[in-house]
Formats: C-alpha cells, structure tokens, sequence
C-alpha cells in the first residue's frame, strides 16, 4: 500500500455507466497532486468521473482553464447550464483564480458566502475558499483548503483529523470549524523516504498496519524525546538487527504518525474519539495508531465527503 504519494496522470475517463438521472452540476475537488471532476445529480449522486493531475503539477492559471475544459468539457457541450463547484488548492495563490480565506470561527453559511464566482468560456463557476485560524497555544497562522469542504459534508461536533500531506486536525464547535493545526507529515514521509540515509533503497515511503508500524507508533507516544531524535532510530534499529530493512518503511511511519498524534493529544487530551476523514488506506493507519493511544475512530471516505460538501454549496449557491 502506497502510503500519501499518488502519481498524477493526465485526465482520463472512468466509470463510463449511462445516466440514469439528470445531472445538475459539476464538481471538482482539485488539490496540490490530484484533482477529481464528477457529474453529479442535484442530489450529489456521482454519475461520471474523470481524474487529472495536480495544481502543483501544472504551469499556470491558464494551463489549469485548459486542464479544467479538457476534463469537464463534454459534460458542458452537451448541457452548458451546468454550474462547476470548485474547492482545493485550486483556489490558492497557485491557482486558477485565488479567493479570499474564511476566519475561524467559521460556519458553512460563512464558508460558502466568501465563493467566488466567475464565468469562463460561458460555464459558470465558485470556487470555495479556504480556512485560516490563529493556532491554540501559540497564537500562530494556520491554513487550510478543501479539508473544509469534506468537514462541511461529514463531520459531527468533535475531533477531526485528515490524513495526508498536510494533516488538519479540526476542532469542530456548533457546526462550525473553531481551530486547527497542520502537520506536515505526508511530505516528511516523502522527503525522508527519498533523500535520507534512513531508508534502504531510497524510496517513498509504504506502510502496512503490523508489528513494525505499532512499534513505531509507542515509541513516539511514550519517548520523550522530539522526533529529530527519534528519527535516526530507524537507521540504528536496522544497523542494530532488531529492524528488517523491509518493515523500516512502516516503522518510520509509525514514528511519524505517532509523533503527529502524540502532539494533537497534547492539545486535544480531554478527547475519547476522533473522527478520521481521507482515504481508506490513510485513515487505517491512523485508526491503528490512535487504538494504540487509548483512543477510538471512525473512518469516512474522503470522496464521498469531498462530493458531499460540494453538493451542499450547490444547493447554496446555484439551486
């Protein structure tokens, strides 16, 4: 299992069934390595799908128009009243149009009143916006985009984490996001994994739930050393014998895991349960990892949440 990093291609069709209902709108989770376009009914029902690569991946605002009309653009030929409801980092300074963020507190009525909406090649489009807070403790700037949307669409009042490069972990507050904090933890693991001495051959990192990526985990939730200390114990645990070079990729992320949750127990530690929301694969792995802190879990899909998010700021914005 290949833990964060998926290799963007270019935009290809899938799941090509007939349809059965009437679409009404088109939405587009497009993030940093990825982006996702689907068909939706005005019920948020999927019922076509095409996937393209990342906003990190391509040149330009008007590479990324291009990259959008080459995804979405029979879907438009053949009904051009279809509005298009954009979230990710497809709104960021990065972008295709950059839009504005929301402040903490911040409610879905307040999320979604910040949209931005524009006309291109006569489709209208919003693009939601992202989050900013200023961090519990110690006061400094933290963003977020797209994770909010999968908030809006999945989340209960409570804990919430999303696995992946940049892992949010969201205090959720009479429906409305009340702070968060980013760890950085999927691109540790890549930029670890590949340019590190730790890992033999070199390589991003994969991960499986077993004895290795536990180990990782209660070393990082009981050490009290930092994780630049911990880390070099994946290197002398091997040279040591007590490590098979093959398991080292789940211990390290183990170690790292367990770091990221170590640190939002601190904040969160009055916490029974935290909802996880990503990739069956990610939120696995978490879930493990929190069992190993004393702590349960349930696990949304990430799509699903995503596609669910956006289907209400359609009934908001253009229903």
């Amino acid at each position: 299992m290949i833990f964060w990093l998926v290799k963007a291609a270019p935009p290809s069709r899938v799941n090509r069934t007939k349809l059965m209902t009437k679409p009404a709108f088109i939405a587009i989770d497009w993030g940093t390595s990825n982006a996702r376009f689907v068909l939706a009914d005005k019920m948020g029902v999927r019922l076509d799908e095409s996937h393209g690569p990342g906003i990190a991946k391509i040149g330009n605002a008007d590479a990324i128009e291009a990259t959008c009309f080459n995804a979405i653009g029979d879907w438009i030929e053949r009904d051009t009243s279809l509005p298009v409801l954009m979230a990710g980092m497809v709104g960021s300074n990065i972008g295709w149009r950059e839009v504005a963020y929301a402040q903490t507190p911040a409610s879905a009525k307040a999320i979604l009143s910040v949209a931005s909406r524009f006309e291109a090649r006569g489709a209208r489009f919003a693009i939601l916006p992202g989050v900013k807070t200023n961090r519990v403790g110690d006061g400094l700037p933290d963003l977020m985009r797209g994770e909010e949307t999968q908030i809006m669409g999945a989340a209960e009042d409570g804990l919430i984490c999303l696995p992946g490069t940049h892992s949010k972990w969201v205090q959720l507050s009479g429906g409305m996001i009340a702070t968060f904090h980013t760890a950085q933890t999927g691109e540790l693991l890549e930029l670890i994994g590949k340019h590190s001495i730790l890992l033999n051959p070199r390589r991003a990192p994969a991960a499986v739930v077993g004895h290795a990526f536990a180990d990782g985990v209660d070393v990082a939730l009981a050490n009290g050393l930092g994780l630049e200390s911990l880390l070099f114990t994946v290197r002398s645990k091997q040279v040591a014998g007590d490590l098979p070079d093959t398991e080292a990729d789940s211990y390290l992320t183990g170690l790292l895991v367990g770091a990221e949750i170590r640190s939002a127990l601190a904040i969160h530690d009055d916490v029974k349960n935290v909802q996880l929301i990503g990739s069956p694969g990610l939120t696995t792995l978490y879930a493990a990892a929190l069992d190993r802190a004393g702590k349960s879990s349930i696990q949304i899909d990430g799509q699903s949440a995503s596609l669910a998010g956006l289907t209400k700021a359609y009934q908001e914005i253009f229903a």
